[in-house]
């Protein structure tokens, strides 16, 4: 799960409190928290990810990883293991690992042809990590 989806889901527990009152709570500069919350590329630094880890009580480090893990790099390679035709593993929040070969993507979902199950539909804000790591990634830029 990138760090912006884990935030909206950190954000919903907390009731649905706004983005503005959440930046006003922590002091983090205006409009950072939506664009945390909301960009495909990672964004963000140790020191707004220490903020919110202090606000949601959270350690440091499950927010963190979370940076090096953005959508945008999830479609890098969702794209390349579907042209070079290899199969992908995607790792899940639940601990669950689905792999097979691509067949389709969107900005929601994904479909991999798994040997065992057939066609499998994942939610892409259920996927904590995948292997492999698209070796051109560089998710902080």
């Amino acid at each position: 799960m990138s760090l912006g989806d884990y935030l909206r889901l950190l954000r919903a527990k907390r009731g649905g409190i706004t983005p503005w009152e959440i930046e006003a709570a922590t002091g983090l500069t205006k409009g950072l928290y939506r664009q945390m919350e909301q960009r495909y590329r990672a964004v963000g630094d140790a020191e707004a990810i220490r903020m919110l880890a202090d606000f949601y009580g959270v350690p440091f480090e499950e927010l963190d990883w979370r940076l090096n893990w953005p959508r945008k790099a999830l479609s890098r390679m969702l794209v390349a293991a579907r042209d070079a035709q290899v199969p992908i593993t995607l790792h899940l929040w639940n601990g669950e690992a689905v792999t097979g070969q691509v067949r389709w993507w969107d900005l929601g979902a994904a479909a991999l042809e798994t040997p065992d199950a057939g066609l499998v539909v994942v939610q892409r804000h259920a996927v904590e990590q995948w292997t492999p790591a698209a070796p051109e990634d560089d998710s902080r830029s």
